[in-house]
């Protein structure tokens, strides 16, 4: 086998054959020729790509040391020498492979070494028969799967949503039925004869407490109660109908709300659509305000034919650096507390109604930022 990496290089195999370099190298996913410890001895140029590596760097070297495993550090010797090597299904895909096993296919996460602060890779391995004359090699074919990976949880993480928000909806729906016999009996007690002061202010108390609950249990199945068909919408009502679901954990978090509404403003759309973007872009203002401030709702017709909407917080800031990503899919700043769906989510929801979304933000001085949403005055979404 040549294994020079030269452009010119063939694969001699066992039937005598010859594959061209060109051809090699032509496979966009990575593929690498190994022994049976492992060792590399050829690679095509979307494997060097992929392990930012030149052709000639990588020959010999252990595929862990070439992809950058952090285990491969673990002991001088390198790769398949540390304790966490006997585990690697790199490793044991090519053992297999040499064993007699058919085609061997699974998975595994590459640790990387913090290289250009790169993630955890989930990476797709297959191991398959490359016979070439008096050696004994196998061909690695090494797929990035990391994309699906974060999909495949995000549909989980929304399935597990979906699920709690219908139990949600169902335990707020049978608490209507208790709710209207607590009113009935209060309605009942007022009319008792005889009843003194103190006894009707209680009722009074009563009563105001379980409106406040009728209330949230409204409020919580507003956003499963969507209407069939578009229907005008006043912008400034909504918005408050968010805010009264965030009403507790804003008075806990010490957050003062600011309310500027200019005119009536409405908009014929499915409501249900906008609260999901009002809820996502309030709860990201509250989580950036983790020592109290002020959140500042505006609702505007900037000319005849705009309405502008603003969500503004004073929290900490988006760094310059991230703006630009905050709506990609599974971009977070929040770590393990955040999907990185969320503002992906909305802005698909603001361009299906005919809007734009811009965002600003500082992280010094007078700290904080503003969603700001335009929609054409007389938009109507079927």
């Amino acid at each position: 086998m040549d294994c020079g990496g030269s452009a010119g290089a063939k694969l001699e195999l066992k039937s005598g054959d010859k594959v061209d370099r060109a051809v090699f190298n032509a496979i966009p996913i990575p593929a690498f020729v190994v022994d049976d410890d492992a060792q590399i001895l050829d690679m095509n140029q979307a494997a060097a790509d992929f392990c930012a590596q030149d052709l000639q760097g990588a020959y010999l070297h252990r595929a862990g040391d070439v992809l950058n495993c952090i285990h491969a550090k673990d002991v001088p010797e390198g790769c398949g020498r540390g304790p966490s090597c006997n585990k690697c299904v790199i490793r044991n895909s090519v053992k297999r492979f040499f064993e007699g096993h058919p085609v061997n296919r699974a998975r595994m996460k590459m640790n990387f070494l913090p290289v250009a602060e790169q993630k955890a890779k989930v990476l797709l391995i297959t191991t398959n028969n490359i016979r070439s004359k008096g050696e004994r090699v196998a061909l690695l074919i090494v797929e990035d799967v990391t994309a699906n990976e974060e999909l495949e949880q995000a549909l989980r993480r929304s399935e597990q949503l979906a699920v709690t928000g219908r139990m949600v909806a169902t335990i707020a729906h049978e608490f209507n039925t208790p709710l209207d016999s607590l009113n009935n009996l209060i309605y009942l007690l007022r009319k008792e004869p005889g009843l003194g002061q103190s006894a009707l202010q209680l009722l009074e108390s009563a009563d105001s407490e379980v409106a406040r609950l009728a209330q949230i249990s409204r409020q919580t199945l507003a956003p499963h109660r969507g209407a069939r068909l578009p229907v005008a919408t006043r912008l400034h009502d909504l918005l408050d109908e968010v805010v009264g679901v965030f009403e507790r954990k804003l008075e806990l978090a010490k957050i003062d709300v600011r309310r500027t509404y200019r005119g009536e403003e409405e908009l014929t759309l499915h409501p249900t659509e906008l609260r999901q973007v009002f809820t996502n872009l309030i709860a990201n203002a509250i989580d950036a305000m983790e020592s109290g401030g002020t959140l500042d709702l505006s609702v505007e017709k900037a000319n005849e034919s705009e309405v502008v909407i603003q969500v503004r917080d004073s929290g900490c800031g988006i760094p310059p650096e991230n703006l630009n990503s905050i709506f990609e899919l599974f971009f977070t700043t929040k770590g393990e507390k955040g999907s990185g769906i969320g503002l992906w989510v909305i802005k698909g929801i603001v361009e299906k109604l005919g809007g734009t979304i811009e965002v600003e933000s500082s992280t010094i001085g007078q700290t904080g930022t503003c969603f700001s949403l335009s929609f054409p005055a007389t938009s109507s979404v079927s």
